[in-house]
Protein backbone atom coordinates (compact mmCIF):
# COMPACT_ATOMS: atom_id res chain seq x y z
CA UNK A 1 0.00 0.00 0.00
CA UNK A 2 1.65 3.30 -1.04
CA UNK A 3 2.36 5.62 2.06
CA UNK A 4 -0.79 8.56 1.14
CA UNK A 5 -1.60 11.59 2.38
CA UNK A 6 -5.05 12.79 3.09
CA UNK A 7 -4.31 16.61 3.28
CA UNK A 8 -7.92 16.94 4.96
CA UNK A 9 -6.74 14.32 7.97
CA UNK A 10 -5.17 16.05 11.03
CA UNK A 11 -1.75 15.10 11.28
CA UNK A 12 1.02 15.36 14.06
CA UNK A 13 4.76 14.58 13.97
CA UNK A 14 5.29 13.17 17.29
CA UNK A 15 9.43 13.33 16.97
CA UNK A 16 12.44 12.06 15.21
CA UNK A 17 14.01 9.17 15.90
CA UNK A 18 17.78 9.18 15.43
CA UNK A 19 19.57 5.90 15.96
CA UNK A 20 23.38 7.01 15.31
CA UNK A 21 25.85 5.14 17.71
CA UNK A 22 28.00 7.25 19.75
CA UNK A 23 31.76 8.15 18.81
CA UNK A 24 33.86 6.77 21.26
CA UNK A 25 37.61 8.36 21.78
CA UNK A 26 39.36 6.08 25.02
CA UNK A 27 42.58 5.96 22.97
CA UNK A 28 42.65 9.02 21.61
CA UNK A 29 41.40 10.75 25.01
CA UNK A 30 43.99 8.79 27.38
CA UNK A 31 47.02 8.13 24.94
CA UNK A 32 47.50 10.37 22.40
CA UNK A 33 47.03 14.11 24.35
CA UNK A 34 49.93 16.09 22.81
CA UNK A 35 47.87 17.49 19.75
CA UNK A 36 50.07 18.59 17.16
CA UNK A 37 49.71 19.90 13.38
CA UNK A 38 52.21 20.37 10.87
CA UNK A 39 52.49 21.69 7.02
CA UNK A 40 54.25 18.77 5.86
CA UNK A 41 52.99 15.54 4.77
CA UNK A 42 56.08 13.59 6.78
CA UNK A 43 56.12 13.85 10.37
CA UNK A 44 59.68 13.65 12.00
CA UNK A 45 60.76 12.65 15.30
CA UNK A 46 64.01 12.50 16.83
CA UNK A 47 63.78 9.48 19.63
CA UNK A 48 66.78 9.51 22.40
CA UNK A 49 66.46 6.43 24.94
CA UNK A 50 68.45 7.44 28.23
CA UNK A 51 69.89 4.73 30.40
CA UNK A 52 70.67 3.78 34.15
CA UNK A 53 74.54 4.23 34.19
CA UNK A 54 75.76 5.88 37.36
CA UNK A 55 78.83 7.70 38.26
CA UNK A 56 81.92 6.84 38.44
CA UNK A 57 84.38 7.03 41.70
CA UNK A 58 87.58 8.57 40.92
CA UNK A 59 90.65 9.59 43.09
CA UNK A 60 90.86 12.74 43.36
CA UNK A 61 94.46 13.36 41.85
CA UNK A 62 93.32 11.32 38.72
CA UNK A 63 90.16 13.76 38.33
CA UNK A 64 86.68 13.38 36.32
CA UNK A 65 85.76 10.66 33.80
CA UNK A 66 83.53 11.20 30.92
CA UNK A 67 80.21 10.43 30.40
CA UNK A 68 79.36 10.04 27.06
CA UNK A 69 76.20 10.93 25.50
CA UNK A 70 73.57 8.56 24.04
CA UNK A 71 72.41 9.11 20.59
CA UNK A 72 69.41 9.78 19.21
CA UNK A 73 67.42 7.98 16.13
CA UNK A 74 65.53 9.89 13.98
CA UNK A 75 61.59 8.66 12.57
CA UNK A 76 59.89 9.74 9.65
CA UNK A 77 56.08 8.89 9.14
CA UNK A 78 54.05 9.94 6.46
CA UNK A 79 50.71 10.74 7.85
CA UNK A 80 47.89 8.89 5.52
CA UNK A 81 44.84 10.94 4.12
CA UNK A 82 41.34 10.34 5.11
CA UNK A 83 39.01 11.73 2.96
CA UNK A 84 35.21 11.55 2.94
CA UNK A 85 32.75 13.04 1.03
CA UNK A 86 28.85 13.80 0.77
CA UNK A 87 26.95 13.81 -2.63
CA UNK A 88 23.69 15.72 -2.67
CA UNK A 89 21.57 16.39 -5.48
CA UNK A 90 18.63 18.62 -6.42
CA UNK A 91 16.18 16.17 -6.53
CA UNK A 92 17.24 15.44 -2.60
CA UNK A 93 16.37 18.97 -1.26
CA UNK A 94 12.95 18.73 -3.01
CA UNK A 95 11.74 16.56 -0.68
CA UNK A 96 11.02 16.97 3.01
CA UNK A 97 13.74 16.66 6.15
CA UNK A 98 12.98 14.54 9.01
CA UNK A 99 11.48 16.47 11.27
CA UNK A 100 10.10 19.45 8.84
CA UNK A 101 6.50 19.82 8.75
CA UNK A 102 4.56 19.31 6.02
CA UNK A 103 3.94 22.56 5.19
CA UNK A 104 6.71 24.33 6.69
CA UNK A 105 7.60 26.43 3.70
CA UNK A 106 11.41 25.23 3.64
CA UNK A 107 13.04 25.82 0.08
CA UNK A 108 15.54 24.15 -1.04
CA UNK A 109 18.20 26.54 -0.54
CA UNK A 110 16.66 26.28 3.40
CA UNK A 111 17.01 22.54 3.00
CA UNK A 112 20.53 22.74 1.84
CA UNK A 113 21.89 24.52 4.97
CA UNK A 114 20.26 22.89 7.22
CA UNK A 115 21.70 19.53 5.40
CA UNK A 116 24.84 20.74 5.61
CA UNK A 117 25.56 20.66 9.22
CA UNK A 118 23.89 17.21 9.62
CA UNK A 119 26.26 15.76 6.56
CA UNK A 120 29.94 17.73 8.32
CA UNK A 121 29.06 15.98 11.53
CA UNK A 122 28.15 12.71 9.55
CA UNK A 123 31.65 12.98 8.15
CA UNK A 124 33.52 13.98 11.47
CA UNK A 125 31.90 11.50 13.58
CA UNK A 126 33.58 8.85 10.81
CA UNK A 127 37.17 10.34 10.59
CA UNK A 128 37.35 10.34 13.81
CA UNK A 129 36.25 6.58 14.66
CA UNK A 130 39.26 5.85 12.18
CA UNK A 131 41.44 7.97 14.25
CA UNK A 132 40.52 5.81 17.25
CA UNK A 133 40.55 3.12 15.33
CA UNK A 134 44.47 3.85 14.27
CA UNK A 135 44.78 4.64 17.92
CA UNK A 136 44.10 1.54 19.32
CA UNK A 137 46.15 0.12 16.59
CA UNK A 138 49.14 1.90 17.85
CA UNK A 139 48.51 0.82 21.00
CA UNK A 140 47.64 -2.93 20.54
CA UNK A 141 50.77 -3.89 17.52
CA UNK A 142 52.85 -0.98 17.59
CA UNK A 143 52.11 -0.57 14.26
CA UNK A 144 49.14 0.80 11.42
CA UNK A 145 48.31 -1.33 9.20
CA UNK A 146 46.71 1.43 6.22
CA UNK A 147 45.08 -0.38 3.89
CA UNK A 148 41.93 1.40 1.57
CA UNK A 149 41.66 3.16 -2.13
CA UNK A 150 44.99 2.91 -3.75
CA UNK A 151 46.97 2.60 -0.50
CA UNK A 152 48.47 -0.95 1.34
CA UNK A 153 51.08 0.14 3.61
CA UNK A 154 52.22 -0.20 7.58
CA UNK A 155 53.42 2.02 9.99
CA UNK A 156 55.86 0.26 12.43
CA UNK A 157 56.61 1.79 15.54
CA UNK A 158 58.94 -0.99 16.41
CA UNK A 159 56.98 -1.67 19.67
CA UNK A 160 58.62 -4.95 21.36
CA UNK A 161 56.77 -5.14 24.74
CA UNK A 162 54.13 -7.91 23.57
CA UNK A 163 53.72 -11.19 25.63
CA UNK A 164 51.61 -14.26 24.38
CA UNK A 165 50.79 -17.04 27.53
CA UNK A 166 49.79 -20.39 25.94
CA UNK A 167 48.72 -23.77 27.68
CA UNK A 168 47.69 -24.17 31.34
CA UNK A 169 49.27 -20.76 31.73
CA UNK A 170 46.68 -18.80 30.08
CA UNK A 171 44.01 -17.01 32.14
CA UNK A 172 41.06 -19.13 33.21
CA UNK A 173 43.04 -22.07 33.21
CA UNK A 174 44.77 -24.68 35.66
CA UNK A 175 47.89 -23.28 36.02
CA UNK A 176 47.08 -19.58 35.81
CA UNK A 177 48.86 -17.10 38.13
CA UNK A 178 47.21 -13.60 37.16
CA UNK A 179 48.77 -11.52 40.09
CA UNK A 180 52.19 -13.06 38.75
CA UNK A 181 51.93 -12.76 35.54
CA UNK A 182 50.99 -8.82 36.17
CA UNK A 183 53.68 -8.05 38.43
CA UNK A 184 56.22 -9.33 35.99
CA UNK A 185 54.78 -7.07 33.20
CA UNK A 186 54.54 -3.90 35.67
CA UNK A 187 58.35 -4.79 36.54
CA UNK A 188 59.43 -5.39 32.60
CA UNK A 189 57.90 -2.34 31.90
CA UNK A 190 59.45 0.04 34.76
CA UNK A 191 62.72 -1.83 34.01
CA UNK A 192 62.98 -2.10 30.27
CA UNK A 193 60.55 0.95 29.38
CA UNK A 194 61.07 3.51 32.25
CA UNK A 195 57.66 3.88 32.89
CA UNK A 196 55.24 3.31 35.49
CA UNK A 197 52.62 1.29 35.33
CA UNK A 198 48.95 2.80 36.43
CA UNK A 199 46.13 1.23 34.38
CA UNK A 200 45.15 -2.12 32.95
CA UNK A 201 42.64 -1.93 29.79
CA UNK A 202 41.41 -5.78 29.65
CA UNK A 203 39.04 -7.35 26.75
CA UNK A 204 36.35 -8.93 27.37
CA UNK A 205 37.24 -12.69 28.01
CA UNK A 206 40.41 -11.44 29.48
CA UNK A 207 38.01 -9.51 32.69
CA UNK A 208 36.18 -12.54 33.01
CA UNK A 209 38.78 -14.92 33.45
CA UNK A 210 40.56 -11.88 36.37
CA UNK A 211 37.43 -11.37 38.30
CA UNK A 212 36.78 -15.30 38.54
CA UNK A 213 40.46 -16.12 39.24
CA UNK A 214 40.53 -17.91 42.91
CA UNK A 215 43.56 -16.39 43.73
CA UNK A 216 42.42 -12.34 43.00
CA UNK A 217 39.32 -13.58 44.67
CA UNK A 218 41.06 -15.07 48.22
CA UNK A 219 43.06 -12.01 47.91
CA UNK A 220 40.08 -9.17 47.89
CA UNK A 221 38.25 -11.09 50.35
CA UNK A 222 40.98 -10.59 53.40
CA UNK A 223 40.02 -8.48 55.95
CA UNK A 224 43.28 -7.99 57.31
CA UNK A 225 45.26 -7.04 54.47
CA UNK A 226 43.98 -4.99 51.71
CA UNK A 227 44.78 -5.87 48.35
CA UNK A 228 42.37 -4.62 45.95
CA UNK A 229 38.54 -3.63 45.34
CA UNK A 230 35.91 -4.81 42.98
CA UNK A 231 33.84 -1.95 42.33
CA UNK A 232 32.54 -1.57 38.30
CA UNK A 233 30.86 0.94 37.31
CA UNK A 234 30.35 3.11 34.21
CA UNK A 235 32.51 5.95 32.82
CA UNK A 236 32.42 8.11 30.26
CA UNK A 237 33.57 7.35 26.58
CA UNK A 238 32.57 3.42 26.39
CA UNK A 239 34.81 2.80 29.21
CA UNK A 240 33.63 0.78 32.19
CA UNK A 241 36.02 0.76 35.69
CA UNK A 242 35.97 -2.52 37.37
CA UNK A 243 38.08 -2.12 40.09
CA UNK A 244 41.96 -1.63 41.85
CA UNK A 245 44.71 -4.21 42.79
CA UNK A 246 47.12 -2.80 44.98
CA UNK A 247 49.27 -5.73 44.50
CA UNK A 248 50.52 -4.43 41.41
CA UNK A 249 49.03 -1.00 42.09
CA UNK A 250 46.97 -0.69 38.63
CA UNK A 251 43.28 0.53 37.81
CA UNK A 252 41.19 -2.33 35.98
CA UNK A 253 39.12 -1.14 33.16
CA UNK A 254 37.29 -2.70 30.24
CA UNK A 255 36.09 -0.66 26.33
CA UNK A 256 33.20 -2.14 24.80
CA UNK A 257 33.63 0.14 21.55
CA UNK A 258 33.48 -1.54 18.20
CA UNK A 259 34.18 -1.10 14.53
CA UNK A 260 32.79 -2.96 11.14
CA UNK A 261 36.07 -4.49 9.70
CA UNK A 262 35.35 -3.91 6.15
CA UNK A 263 38.62 -5.24 4.67
CA UNK A 264 38.17 -9.15 5.10
CA UNK A 265 34.13 -8.59 3.40
CA UNK A 266 33.44 -5.44 2.06
CA UNK A 267 30.06 -6.23 1.05
CA UNK A 268 29.21 -7.72 4.45
CA UNK A 269 31.32 -6.33 7.02
CA UNK A 270 31.61 -7.68 10.72
CA UNK A 271 31.00 -6.15 13.61
CA UNK A 272 34.07 -6.52 15.97
CA UNK A 273 36.07 -5.20 19.27
CA UNK A 274 38.24 -2.51 19.05
CA UNK A 275 39.86 -3.99 22.18
CA UNK A 276 40.12 -7.84 21.70
CA UNK A 277 38.51 -9.94 24.21
CA UNK A 278 41.21 -11.98 25.08
CA UNK A 279 44.29 -9.02 25.42
CA UNK A 280 45.34 -6.95 27.73
CA UNK A 281 47.41 -3.74 27.85
CA UNK A 282 49.58 -2.18 30.68
CA UNK A 283 50.43 1.00 30.48
CA UNK A 284 50.31 4.61 32.16
CA UNK A 285 47.35 6.41 32.33
CA UNK A 286 48.86 9.73 31.04
CA UNK A 287 51.60 9.08 28.50
CA UNK A 288 51.17 11.81 26.37
CA UNK A 289 51.89 10.27 23.36
CA UNK A 290 52.06 12.71 20.10
CA UNK A 291 48.83 12.68 17.71
CA UNK A 292 50.08 14.19 14.42
CA UNK A 293 48.34 15.89 12.22
CA UNK A 294 49.60 16.60 8.71
CA UNK A 295 48.90 19.14 6.41
CA UNK A 296 45.84 18.85 4.08
CA UNK A 297 45.83 20.30 0.10
CA UNK A 298 43.08 21.05 -2.47
CA UNK A 299 42.95 23.15 -5.66
CA UNK A 300 40.84 26.50 -5.13
CA UNK A 301 38.29 26.63 -7.89
CA UNK A 302 38.01 30.86 -8.03
CA UNK A 303 42.02 31.13 -8.33
CA UNK A 304 42.91 27.70 -9.79
CA UNK A 305 45.83 27.65 -7.21
CA UNK A 306 46.40 24.92 -4.37
CA UNK A 307 45.74 25.52 -0.66
CA UNK A 308 47.72 24.04 1.93
CA UNK A 309 46.14 23.78 5.26
CA UNK A 310 47.62 23.29 8.50
CA UNK A 311 45.15 22.08 10.72
CA UNK A 312 42.84 18.60 12.23
CA UNK A 313 40.40 19.30 9.50
CA UNK A 314 39.84 20.52 6.20
CA UNK A 315 36.17 20.49 5.61
CA UNK A 316 35.35 22.82 1.92
CA UNK A 317 32.14 22.30 -0.56
CA UNK A 318 32.10 22.85 -4.23
CA UNK A 319 29.81 21.87 -7.16
CA UNK A 320 30.10 19.50 -10.08
CA UNK A 321 27.72 19.26 -13.41
CA UNK A 322 26.14 16.92 -15.17
CA UNK A 323 23.99 16.40 -13.04
CA UNK A 324 24.38 19.25 -10.51
CA UNK A 325 25.93 17.86 -7.69
CA UNK A 326 26.56 19.76 -3.98
CA UNK A 327 30.08 18.02 -2.54
CA UNK A 328 30.85 18.17 0.93
CA UNK A 329 34.45 16.79 1.48
CA UNK A 330 36.35 16.93 4.68
CA UNK A 331 40.49 15.87 4.58
CA UNK A 332 42.23 15.03 7.87
CA UNK A 333 45.57 12.94 7.90
CA UNK A 334 45.81 12.12 11.13
CA UNK A 335 48.85 9.95 12.87
CA UNK A 336 49.01 8.61 16.24
CA UNK A 337 52.60 8.45 17.58
CA UNK A 338 53.65 6.31 20.53
CA UNK A 339 56.81 8.23 21.14
CA UNK A 340 58.00 6.47 24.02
CA UNK A 341 58.26 2.92 22.82
CA UNK A 342 57.57 0.22 25.17
CA UNK A 343 56.49 2.46 27.67
CA UNK A 344 53.64 -0.05 27.57
CA UNK A 345 52.80 -3.86 27.07
CA UNK A 346 50.40 -5.96 25.45
CA UNK A 347 49.80 -9.32 26.42
CA UNK A 348 47.94 -11.89 24.92
CA UNK A 349 46.58 -14.02 28.30
CA UNK A 350 43.79 -16.49 26.92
Amino acid sequence: MPNEVNIYEPRYLAEVVRQTPPVHKFFLDTFFTNIKTFVTKRVDIDLVKGDRRMAAFVHPNVGGQVLSRNGYETESFAAPLVNPYDVTTADQLMERLPGEDLYSGMTPADRAARQLMDDYRRLDDAATRREEWMAAQAILNGAIHVKGKGVDATIDFRFTNKKSLTGTAQWGKSAAKIRDNLNDWVEEVRVNGFSNVDMAVLGKAAARALLLDEDICKCLDNRRMILGEINPRDLPNGVRYLGRLNDPSIDLYTYSEVFLDDWTDPENPATKPLMPDNKVVLAPSNPEFVRAYGACSYIDDRTNRWVTAQSQRLLREYVAHGPDRHILELQTRPLPIPDKVDSWLVAEVC
